[in-house]
């Protein structure tokens, strides 16, 4: 799970890198809306095969 930073805590040169990665992970997420939506179908296609099978 993403870890969330408290910018207020952080020193200049590490906001920067958490705002680089924040920006470049929300550019890969809206380019690539198919593979996320895969890779969350195959998660809970999985978690439902874990569950009891009810008769």
């Amino acid at each position: 799970m993403a870890k969330i930073y408290d910018l207020d805590n952080l020193s200049a040169e590490e906001r920067a890198v958490v705002l680089a990665r924040r920006a470049y992970q929300k550019k890969w997420r809206s380019e690539n809306k198919d593979r996320i939506k895969a890779a969350n179908d195959r998660y809970w296609l999985k978690k439902a095969a874990e569950l009891p099978k009810e008769n």
